[in-house]
């Protein structure tokens, strides 16, 4: 059993009966349908879709339908907050752009660095005199809080109206500091647990964690790569089919890392990282296809721990609970943000921006669950006060994310810039085949074509259609005014 501590068992496969079978099938089988179905409605409405799916698995829950009833400590809830963990840390890693990163890295470090650190600071002592808690399990609970949720900053991510540099911020530390986090978590647990470990066995708990786990993600990466690289020039790979494989690469990253004794779930990020660094066309395939996916499976947790989740906010909500959320989520992270990022070139508007959302969410129910099953004491009162921080943090930045992103599209228009307007209904957005664009270009069809691959991605291979100009994905609203309408417009990445 690896550092997690939270190897699955075969007997878990085992114990599923045809009816447990049916239920987990059918629940994959609402998420699928209810992301379809409301994912128009979530775009424009107040309320986040993290919010529908915990309340559908409330709704299916004990307090519902009684379908479901899974207690934070059995098996199945371990075994989904594994497969979560380690998609959210693969997806994470993969994300990363590097060249973007070197461009702009004092907002991403502030925000890891002391960002993280400070803000852990302040939880914890407000967890040890408002909840009273002891030392170690406060710093736990804040470090546990002090992890961003990239679900639920997706919409806000994906508002091409804020800037580049909010945007960028946010994506990095929300695709980061969980790997920050995730260390300082199974040290507070295993000390709070009462492990007994003597310097040779920290050195070795170091080791693991910081070399082996990482090791055997890039290696299982890199000979992945290599692999997916030699079928590619043979034509004997699909490409919907790379995003797939990239999903295999995370997994076996991580059972592979976590059978040495490793840290699986660093080992599935170094694997995002080094796809990320190495194989664009495998990162991008993983963006185009695997993302939905991994997407799907931290929604279906999130339908999973419904139940659990409000249940047991529910049970430990009262005065000190709610004054710490309000703490953690009202004064904690944005003061210190607001404080920190003062010196940087941001106007106002994009550091308050950055130090609101900070929405804590599945990251860190999967790591609370992780210490948990480590063995920390107190794990339902701890648990509880997490609760009650994470449903309130869905609500709040839940529900402001859209009005926030309205008020600041309208605040950061510049003057005199033209409206965005509805596309007509006889507008035709289709996939085109690169022999269709040689044939277009060599008939001289006039043509506006756009190279949207991410500077890394540019930067490694230089070669570019004869003509395309460069425009990132970023770029493009600030340019379109300068893009001829009375001829088809080719997008081309990877």
């Amino acid at each position: 059993m690896g550092l997690a501590g939270i190897a699955v068992p075969l007997a878990v496969v085992t114990r599923v009966d045809e009816h447990q079978l049916a239920i987990f099938l059918g629940a994959i089988g609402l998420v699928v349908l209810v992301s379809g179905l409301v994912s128009g409605l979530v775009e424009r409405g107040p309320f986040s879709q993290v919010l529908v799916f915990v309340a559908l698995g409330v709704l299916i829950g004990p307090w519902g339908l009684g379908i479901l009833d899974l207690s934070i400590a059995s098996d199945p809830i371990h075994v989904v907050a594994t497969i979560s963990l380690a998609l959210v840390l693969f997806t994470d890693g993969i994300k990363i752009d590097t060249g973007q990163l070197r461009a702009n890295w004092l907002l991403p470090t502030l925000a890891l660095g002391p960002g993280t650190l400070l803000t852990v600071l302040a939880i914890g002592v407000a967890a040890h005199f408002i909840a009273g808690l002891s030392w170690i399990l406060a710093f736990l609970v804040a470090a546990v809080l002090s992890s961003t949720d990239a679900v639920l900053l997706r919409d806000v991510l994906n508002d091409r109206r804020l800037p580049r540099p909010v945007r960028h911020a946010l994506s990095v530390e929300a695709g980061m500091n969980d790997v920050l986090v995730l260390p300082l978590t199974l040290i507070l647990a295993t000390v709070a647990s009462g492990a007994a470990r003597g310097a040779g066995g920290w050195i070795r708990f170091g080791f693991d964690l910081y070399v082996l786990g990482p090791i055997v993600g890039v290696v299982v990466a890199y000979l992945s790569i290599r692999a997916v690289a030699w079928l590619r020039t043979r034509q004997l790979v699909r490409r919907d089919y790379e995003s797939l494989y990239s999903l295999g690469v995370a997994f076996v990253a991580y059972a592979a890392a976590e059978l040495v004794g490793g840290s699986g779930f660093i080992a599935a990020f170094a694997a995002g990282v080094t796809i990320s660094l190495v194989d664009v066309e495998l990162c991008d395939c993983f963006l185009e296809y695997g993302e939905t996916t991994a997407e799907m499976a931290m929604l279906l947790t999130f339908v999973l721990l419904g139940a659990t989740l409000v249940a047991s906010a529910w049970q430990a909500l009262g005065p000190a609970t709610l004054l710490l959320a309000a703490v953690s989520l009202l004064v904690a992270r944005p003061l210190i943000f607001a404080i920190m990022l003062r010196r940087t070139s941001l106007d106002r508007a994009g550091r308050a921006l950055i130090a609101w959302f900070g929405p804590r969410g599945l990251s860190s129910l999967l790591l609370i669950i992780l210490a948990i099953a480590i063995g920390i004491p107190e794990a339902g009162r701890v648990f509880g006060v997490v609760s009650v921080v994470v449903v309130a943090s869905m609500l709040v930045h839940g529900v402001s994310a859209t009005p926030i992103m309205d008020w600041y599209g309208r605040y950061a228009a510049p003057p005199g810039t033209v409206a965005p307007v509805a596309a007509p209904g006889n507008v035709e957005v289709r996939r085109i085949a690169p022999q269709v664009l040689l044939t277009w270009i060599a008939e001289g069809v006039p043509l506006t074509v756009i190279d949207v691959r991410r500077p890394s991605a540019y930067a490694r291979g230089g070669e570019q259609i004869p003509g395309a100009r460069r425009l990132t994905l970023d770029e493009l609203p600030e340019h379109l005014w300068e893009i001829p309408r009375d001829r088809p417009v080719v997008l081309y990445c990877a």
